[in-house]
Order: C-alpha cells, then structure tokens, then sequence
C-alpha cells in the first residue's frame, strides 16, 4: 500500500512539471513572436510619411549607358571668313547673339576690293565692245560682205573677253556685290560680310583696325535647331543596339532635365583612342534652345523592356547581404504591427526594383521604410 502511495505522488509531481513546462515553452514563443513584429502608431506613420502598397506589374528597360556630346550637323555651323584681304572696319554682333541668314554681322574695308571692281569696269566695257563688233561682223558674214578671217577674229576676241567678264562677274557674286551698279561706275571701299547660315555666334576672332586674309575666320555661328547627340558606345554594346531605339540624355550638371532622342546611326569605326565607336541621335526634345554646341552629356539607350513583380525602390532595404520588406501583419486600432521579410531581388531601375521568387501577399510599406526603427 505504502509503495503504491508513493508511486502516485511521484507521477502527480511528474505530470505536474510536465505541463508547467510546456505552458512556459508556449509562452516563451508567443512572446518571441511578439517581439519580432515592429509597432507604429498611427501619429508616427503619418509624421514620417510613410504608405502602404503592394507589388504590382512593372515595366523594367534594359538599357546602354553612354556618354557623349551635343553637336551642330554640318549644315548647322558655319566659319565666317572674308573672302578678300583688308582691314576689319565695323563688327555687328557680339557672343550669343542670333543672327538671320544673309544678314550683315561685320564689314571689311580693302583695296583688293576697289581693284577688283575697277577690272570688273574695264571689262565690261571691253565685252560691251567686242559683243558689238561680233554682232555686227557675223551679220555681215551672213550677208557675206564682211570675211571670214575677220569674222573669226571677232568671234575669238568676244570669247576670250566674254570668258574674263564671266569669271569676274562670278567672283562679285561670291562677294554678294551688286555687279550692275559697278558697271554703271559706282565703286565700293566697304565690303559686307554677310552670315551664310541663321544661327547663333559662337565664337569672335576678329577686332576692329585688324587685317585679315581670306585664311582668317572672322566668326562662328551655329544652328541650334540642327544639333544632334553624338554619342560613344564601347563595342562590346555594339550588338544590343539597333536604329530607332529610344535614348534618354542629360546635363550632368541638370540631372533632373531629361530630354529624349532617338539613335539614327551606328557607327562602322572603333576610334583607337577611347575604344569606343561614334553613334548618332537625332533630338526629338522641343526645346533645342537648351542646347550649346559641343555640350557633354550621359545617356541611356533603351534596347527593351519587360514586365515583372516589383515595387518602388525606396520600399526594400538592404540589410547586409540580404534583401528586406516590411509586410503589414495586423492592425489593432491605431498601432500598425509590421514584419521585416527577406524577398530576392532582380533588375533594378531608377524607381522599381524586381521581385523575383516567393513574392511577399498584402500590403508592404512602400514609403517611409527608412524611418523604421
């Protein structure tokens, strides 16, 4: 009887232990859990700013970067020069200002100009001349009064002069001389200098009282609306790259002003020196006027796009090596209760970053993650 006693209390005590430790495991683990989860007050969650979203499908671009430069096409810059020696009588423009086509931006004063008018007038009067007499003796020729020996001769000497009053005649229209009032005796000491292009000044090489030669460039001018980019890409980007792409460019020094453009040609060269092949974008942005000649910029050229699992950037941390999102738990009143999930990530663009495998369900906080304590 009395062992049967004992061995009752023992297995009571026993059994007791038993349960009070598993009542405490159970404890210790609801409490655990407790303390991983991460409360915010609804004060705190407005005061930082903070919002909740959930993954949805975006668009990621696969892209090139490059630099390069803004730089006027051919047809869009010109060097202004004169086309006889003399001295620099007046200058019309200054640096920056816009100039119409044909437009007078300087005036040469030259000798070699007064020269050559005066053997433009002498001329002239000589193929007046033997115009005359060679009309005259081919008529007479027809009615065959006059001979042929003198008819050949007028006929030879109206040639010779007409081929030197031709050739000064084009020389004074290279010189936008008005060839009509010189042949009625006028003589001009002054000689315009008019822009070839519309554009803007670029540059001034010239001052008032200098003597310049037909080898000086006297100005530069450039046409804004006819600039493109002109953009370096290393070879091994080369095959990525097709005509049509869409590029997106900045000012370094104005990253926030994107403008686009849209790559026209590819180069067929490597330049030995920067290892790169020349590309060019024609500009599609309005506002050309932004845009000074042979201004740097960074660029994108957008090869493709794909859609994917992300969310804004701001909405994952990195947490050494890994990866983290806050997932929404529960909300009890005015307490937001939050759990730091690892998720694994893919390409990453200047706002999303992809979600890839096991993609967290509900709502994340998308904004204010940084605030988290």
């Amino acid at each position: 009887m009395k062992t049967t006693a004992y061995a009752f209390i023992f297995f009571f005590f026993f059994a007791t232990w038993i349960s009070c430790g598993k009542k405490s495991a159970g404890t210790t683990q609801d409490q655990n859990e407790s303390d991983s989860l991460i409360t915010i007050t609804q004060a705190q969650f407005d005061a930082m700013g903070m919002a909740l979203g959930v993954p949805q499908q975006v668009t990621f671009r696969e892209t090139v970067k490059v630099n390069g430069k803004v730089v006027a096409s051919v047809n869009g810059q010109a060097q202004i020069t004169s086309r006889v020696s003399g001295t620099v009588k007046s200058i019309h423009r200054e640096i920056g200002d816009y100039v119409p086509a044909g437009s007078v931006i300087c005036s040469i004063e030259s000798n070699d100009y007064i020269t050559l008018q005066e053997e433009y007038n002498a001329v002239s009067n000589s193929y007046r001349m033997a115009k005359a007499n060679y009309e005259r003796l081919s008529a007479l020729y027809r009615d065959s009064i006059a001979s042929k020996k003198d008819f050949q001769m007028a006929e030879s000497a109206f040639k010779s002069i007409a081929a030197q009053y031709e050739a000064l005649t084009q020389r004074l229209n290279l010189l936008k001389a008005d060839a009509k009032e010189i042949e009625n005796g006028k003589i001009f000491s002054i000689l315009p200098i008019r822009a070839p292009i519309g554009g803007y000044v670029t540059q001034i090489n010239c001052v008032i009282g200098e003597y310049v030669t037909p080898e000086k460039t006297l100005m530069t001018l450039v046409d804004i609306d006819k600039v493109y980019l002109q953009l370096n890409v290393y070879e091994k980007d080369i095959a990525a790259l097709a005509v049509g792409q869409k590029v997106e460019f900045y000012n370094p020094n104005n990253p926030d002003s994107i403008y686009s453009a849209q790559l026209s040609k590819i180069g067929k060269a490597i330049d030995p020196e920067k290892k790169s092949i020349v590309c060019i974008a024609d500009i599609l942005s309005p506002r050309k006027s932004d845009f000074v000649n042979d201004m740097y910029v960074e660029a994108q050229i957008i090869t493709g796009e794909r859609q994917a699992v992300g969310l804004p950037e701001e909405a994952v941390v990195k947490v050494g090596e890994e990866y983290r999102v806050y997932a929404l738990q529960e909300k009890k009143g005015d307490n937001y209760l939050f759990k730091s999930v690892k998720v694994s990530v893919g390409e990453q663009s200047s706002q999303n970053i992809e979600l890839t495998g096991d993609v967290p369900q509900g709502q994340l906080l998308v904004r204010g993650v940084y605030s988290m304590p």
